[in-house]
């Protein structure tokens, strides 16, 4: 039974389509491995097709659990009126995480902490139809029992 720490960063969005509007829109995401563990970005009120929110969440997984490889983060982004408080989904984006944990089991007989920084296309979940781009960081390591700094509070 061998655990690795995962830890994510929701950092921005990009080209965020956006619906007719008088009010500037505010945005935030919400990310999830386990829907009933959801973290919420905080929401970026500059009201620009371009949200940063730099939120990170992170956990723990048991290499020898079944479902293991089929991990994934899922991710859905928001927009909402300023005034009214109307929220519509624009888009979400699902990221299979087997990708990176293979490359940090695979890496050596003492893996080595795997740091990737990806921007992910978002679909409208109805049509199919690119919504623009989440930008994430994904650093796999090993378990730790304080969740201390890493180098993702460095880089952004």
């Amino acid at each position: 039974m061998r655990k690795i720490w995962v830890e994510m960063c929701l950092i921005s969005g990009r080209g965020l389509r956006r619906k007719s509007s008088l009010f500037k829109l505010q945005w935030l995401a919400v990310g999830w491995i386990d829907p009933g563990n959801q973290y919420c970005t905080k929401i970026d009120a500059s009201g620009n097709n371009n949200p940063v929110w730099k939120t990170k969440f992170s956990f723990a997984v048991d290499t020898s659990e079944p479902n293991f490889q089929d991990l994934a983060l899922h991710v859905e982004v928001y927009s909402r009126e300023p005034i009214f408080l109307r929220q519509s989904l624009p888009g979400s984006a699902t990221l299979v995480l087997k990708e990176f944990m293979d490359k940090y089991i695979g890496s050596s007989e003492v893996p080595k902490p795997v740091e990737e920084v990806g921007s992910f296309q978002l679909r409208k979940i109805n049509s199919n139809k690119p919504q623009g781009f989440v930008d994430i960081s994904i650093l796999i390591s090993e378990e730790r029992k304080d969740p201390g700094p890493s180098s993702l509070d460095n880089s952004f």
